[in-house]
């Protein structure tokens, strides 16, 4: 009997132990970064501009306006980053003809916001963006590109909130496969996955089932492409393959050797080999030859 009654002890104080650590993992990977104050880069005309809205977070951007543009594109960067993380993109596609729209989501840079919601909360954030898109540039395609968050968000904004065209950087298919694919123990992984996940619902007011961008890309139904590291950690080959399936076959491009870093900066030339020609093609009325 005693030997019993220790070894239930045992097994609670390590439930109780684990239970706290998992809740301490998810107070970090939702909890906003430090609000920051950013200065714009000098090689663009950037305006600083705010998105106000009663019962929503703030939301701090800059807006490059490219007179004689064939289209506006905006910009949503990944978790735990800002609008920074953007600017050399902004750069690329102001250079081949674009204006520009960089928005910091709530939680991160200079925006409001106590959480980050793994793209589903910030899906309001992404539709509110597009509007104030839509408004500023009358007449015009909208383009929309994201990276990890910003990607899922633009995702969770359809069908309030539709661009023209959609540049899809490491996009997840569904948070519980790239949570497990963070955990430590390869062969308990899912487990430990849905343990960390089971307190969504009382901290955000949403599961972990709610978040599949694989559901909700089919709906978009406008042109978009898929981009992806071929070693990246955190979303496998399925998923990748799982959401262009979803998206009807959308073009996909590899970037061998790429973990979950920014494509861009890690290859350049393949970076605008895929994006300009398909944002050209689907977003300009007359191609970008011709800008500067």
């Amino acid at each position: 009997m005693k030997l019993r009654a220790s070894l239930a002890l045992a097994l609670a104080a390590i439930c109780i132990v684990g239970g706290v650590g998992m809740w301490r993992v998810g107070s970090m990977l939702i909890a906003r970064e430090p609000r920051q104050s950013l200065t714009a880069p000098a090689d663009l005309p950037y305006e600083r501009v705010a998105l106000n809205q009663a019962g929503a977070p703030e939301l701090d951007g800059w807006i490059a306006d490219r007179k004689g543009s064939c289209g506006a594109i905006v910009l949503l960067h990944g978790r735990s980053a800002n609008r920074l993380a953007m600017a050399q993109r902004a750069k690329m596609l102001f250079d081949a003809g674009y204006s520009v729209v960089l928005f910091d989501l709530s939680g991160h840079g200079e925006s409001g916001g106590a959480v980050q919601g793994f793209g589903y909360t910030e899906g309001d954030d992404a539709a509110r963006i597009i509007a104030y898109a839509r408004a500023h540039f009358p007449g015009q395609k909208l383009g929309a590109l994201g990276s990890s968050l910003g990607a899922a968000s633009l995702v969770f904004a359809t069908p309030r909130a539709l661009a023209d065209v959609y540049v899809l950087e490491q996009l997840y298919a569904t948070l519980r496969e790239t949570t497990a694919w963070r955990m430590p123990f390869k062969f308990l992984r899912g487990f430990q996955a849905d343990v960390l996940l089971a307190q969504m619902p009382l901290r955000l007011g949403f599961s972990a089932d709610d978040v599949r961008p694989v559901d909700r890309i089919g709906k978009i139904g406008k042109p978009l492409i898929l981009l992806a590291g071929s070693v990246d950690p955190f979303i496998d080959h399925g998923q990748v393959m799982a959401l262009q399936h979803a998206a009807a076959g959308s073009p996909l491009v590899w970037f061998e050797g790429a973990g979950h870093v920014d494509l861009l900066r890690y290859d350049q030339p393949r970076y605008r080999d895929a994006v300009l020609p398909f944002l050209s093609r689907n977003l300009c009325q007359t191609g970008v030859a011709g800008h500067a």
